[in-house]
């Protein structure tokens, strides 16, 4: 049995605004006629209008929907306008997905777990990765990947867990894994969407040095499989 969320966020919810309070009014856009809109669609522009983000999305990203539009109410050969919430510095909290679940196969107090289903044998490709044990022996604990070790498949924490993690115990990681340090945690940018709606804890957040998605975090929640993004300055229209 996987970590199941406790709720499914409606897309991004803005929850604050890093430099003004309350969060600034959401703006009107023209929308892309004949496209659907629901509350929480991350939302790029297209030709001068708005259209929704999907997992390649990288620049011009406005921000997030503030409504529901129907495709019915945005007909072709019409101006349709919808609200958007764009201000750069505003913060969202989204559901994340497809992120590594695993059981240990043994682990110790020191800060070791290993799980051979991880299944490569590349040093140091979760270094940086958050990890969190959500069911038996040390369950709660939330730490960082501070070494990864391929051959033996063990990952190495920042912080001794209270009990030793054993074959009961559960987990997931966040990231790649694709090379080192493609991975999500706190304060890490060139976080990848999945769609419109969620992030993708499993694509690769570097190409080498270079970030490649739209998102930066500065929270992550994960019994809840949720997170607080901004978009990058850099991939925001207004940036």
């Amino acid at each position: 049995m996987t970590l199941a969320a406790s709720r499914i966020t409606v897309g991004f919810e803005p929850i604050y605004n890093k430099t003004l309070s309350p969060i600034p009014n959401p703006v009107d856009y023209e929308l892309t006629p004949a496209e659907a809109f629901t509350r929480g669609d991350m939302v790029t522009i297209v030709a001068g209008k708005i259209t929704k983000a999907t997992a390649g999305t990288v620049t011009d990203v406005v921000g997030v929907m503030a409504e529901s539009v129907a495709a019915a109410d945005n007909p072709s050969g019409k101006i349709t306008l919808g609200k958007v919430y764009d201000h750069p510095d505003n913060v969202y909290r989204v559901t994340f997905v497809d992120q590594f679940d695993g059981i240990a196969d043994a682990g110790s107090t020191t800060g070791k777990i290993l799980d051979a289903a991880i299944a490569t044998s590349a040093n140091d490709v979760w270094n940086g990765a958050l990890l969190y044990v959500y069911e038996g022996p040390a369950a709660g604990s939330v730490r960082t990947v501070s070494d990864y070790v391929g051959a033996t498949d063990e990952l190495l924490v920042d912080t001794p867990f209270p009990v030793a993690p054993t074959t009961d115990s559960k987990f997931i990681l966040l990231g790649a894994g694709a090379e080192a340090n493609d991975v999500i945690n706190v304060g890490l940018g060139g976080i990848v969407l999945k769609d419109s709606k969620t992030v993708d804890a499993n694509a690769g957040r570097l190409s080498s040095a270079t970030k490649v998605g739209p998102l930066v975090c500065l929270d992550i929640r994960p019994a809840d499989l949720m997170m607080d993004v901004m978009i990058r300055k850099s991939c925001h229209i207004f940036g």
